[in-house]
């Protein structure tokens, strides 16, 4: 069975179909994300989806990133890394609290830290500008929760 051209749409059904090709009836374990169910894998979704509209152009499966460099755990713990967001965000100096940064330049797993430092440069990569430090927390999903000004 196929989606429906009409009527009221399920993002369930829709779900049911994209794992077991039947809209409206199959086990759906957790919470349904609709980045997962349009672009395949299981970011912030219960279950790992198939990519669709692989020949869109742009393929929304690949997408384009940003850096934020010399990023380190907020006490101080940890060697520094490099986090990536999305490239539509612009210079880093424009993250906010609701922006996703992740572990990986594909944009597919979540930065899982919870405080997060990073010392600020000229560069477009961070945050800050010279002399201050971004401190920002990510819950599990690498959503920024808090977004504290540069120090």
């Amino acid at each position: 069975m196929a989606v429906p051209g009409s009527g009221t749409l399920s993002m369930k059904a829709m779900a049911q179909e994209a794992l077991h090709g039947t809209y409206g009836s199959g086990t759906i374990t957790g919470s349904i994300g609709l980045y997962a169910l349009v672009n395949g894998g299981n970011q912030n979704s219960g279950n790992t989806y198939p990519t669709v509209n692989t020949n869109c152009l742009p393929n929304p499966a690949s997408r384009a990133s940003l850096q934020l460099t010399n990023v380190s755990q907020g006490m101080g713990g940890g060697s520094a890394r490099t986090l990536y967001y999305s490239a539509n965000i612009g210079a880093a100096s424009n993250l906010t609290a609701g922006d996703y940064l992740y572990t990986n330049s594909s944009l597919t797993t979540a930065e899982g830290q919870t405080f997060n430092a990073q010392p600020g440069s000229s560069a477009t990569t961070t945050a800050c500008g010279a002399g201050d430090t971004w401190y920002f927390d990510t819950d599990s999903n690498g959503v920024i929760q808090s977004n504290v000004s540069c120090q």
